[in-house]
Parts: structure tokens; sequence; C-alpha cells
């Protein structure tokens, strides 16, 4: 594409290089470096060394006040916390969520005839099984209300892919919600960063009025009762500075 000069700015430069192994561009020599739903990744099919590594080297690559700018999607606070998750039952089928499909076609399809609670179940059997992962749940009766018991970052690694279903098997394959924004803050000063006060953990409106409402509500023990929680932040600004 550059060379059909596709790009009317001349200072339009491609590499393919390996971001996790090594530099991308020379020490001290960037005054910004921007990536986009990219951190996860790495945790999700390299692992946390690779991801530590990768902070590690583009901390490397900028100058002195040179800024990093990570958007991502982020784990919610207290995310080891259990609550109480409620889905939806009426929006399809709340059995037959087990069947295995080699054509990816109909695997949508048979994935979007699922109630909300029965791609929770079908959720639950995918989720990060291929690295050995069990998701840890249980359904409890309250007031005659049936709710999921699980932790608070599982309920959220769910909401935030349930509708994903036309890439479903690749999506769970990958952990969204391993850091809570805190912790995020916490690993980049450790490599030597400061966090600029711009940034933030937020609540994808969007998400919340087309992915959530009217399908899944989270609830925390309060006193011998329940009470209903907001939704957790999705996603982060962090601008990180050398």
């Amino acid at each position: 594409r550059k060379n059909n000069r596709e790009f009317s700015n001349p200072n339009v430069f491609f590499s393919q290089k390996n971001a996790v192994t090594g530099l991308v561009f020379q020490s001290n020599s960037m005054d910004t470096i921007h990536t986009s739903s990219l951190t996860h990744e790495i945790e999700s099919y390299g692992g946390r060394d690779d991801l530590l590594k990768f902070i590690k080297f583009r901390f490397m690559e900028l100058r002195i006040s040179g800024v990093w700018i990570n958007r991502d999607v982020v784990g919610p606070e207290n995310k080891e916390e259990f609550i109480y998750m409620k889905l939806k039952k009426e929006d399809g089928r709340n059995s037959d969520y087990d069947k295995i499909f080699a054509d990816k076609i109909n695997f949508k399809e048979y994935l979007d005839g699922l109630s909300t609670f029965g791609k929770f179940l079908r959720f639950a059997m995918d989720f990060r099984s291929k690295y050995g992962f069990k998701l840890q749940f249980s359904v409890k009766i309250i007031d005659g209300t049936e709710y999921i018991y699980l932790q608070l970052k599982d309920a959220c690694e769910f909401m935030s892919r349930k509708d994903y279903t036309d890439n479903w098997s690749s999506e769970m394959n990958e952990t969204f919600c391993f850091w809570s924004y805190s912790e995020w803050k916490d690993n980049m000063r450790k490599a030597g960063f400061k966090i600029d006060s711009r940034s933030n953990a937020y609540c994808n409106q969007w998400i919340v009025e087309n992915r959530f409402l009217g399908k899944v509500e989270l609830y925390c023990q309060y006193g011998v009762g329940l009470e209903k929680m907001d939704y957790p932040a999705t996603n982060m600004l962090l601008i990180a500075e050398k």
C-alpha cells in the first residue's frame, strides 16, 4: 500500500517484527507508542512473562518523557470476589448447549439460538479449556430467583464475550480480566513508568446498552439479602510516561 502511494504522509513506515522477544525500535528513539486491543492478546497466547517483557521493551524504546498510550480491555477491581449473576432465560434455548460443530456458520446459528443463560453454560464449557482452565460456578436459588454464583472476573469474562458468536472458538482462548486497572498501573510503575492523570478505566456505555441491559444483572451479598451492582469497567486508556 505504501508503494501504491496510498498514504499522503511520506513519514509512514511499516515493520514486521516480534515486539515480545525484542525491541521494535531503537532504544530511546520514540516519542509516542500507541497500542490498541493488543496487550490482552499477549497475555492470552503468550503468558505473563511475555506481557512483562513487552512492557519492558516499550519502556526501553521511549525517549525520556516519551509516552505509551495503551487502550485495551481491563478486569474489574476486587475481581476475586464471589458475586451473584442473574441471566435472562427467555431469549433462547436453556439446554442443548454442548453440541460440537465443525462448520463455523452452523455453529454461529446454534450459539445465536441459545439464551443468555444457555450461552453461559456453553461459555463455562469452552472458556480457556485448551489451557486446562475449569470455570468454577454454582447455581443458587434465592427468593425463587436463579443466580449463577461465581467470581466477578469470570462473570466479566463471560459478559465481554457472550455476543462474539462469529468467532466464538478463537475468543474462548483469550482472557480480558487478568489485571484490574489498579494492577495495570502497579505493573507499569514497576517497569519504570509514571501514570498520567488523564488515564482512566471506564465502562463502555454502548456495550452496557446493547449487550448487558435486559440480559445480565450482577448482585453482591448485602446483609441477609442481595444488592444490585453497577457494571464494572470494561476498558481502559492507560497513558504511561517514561
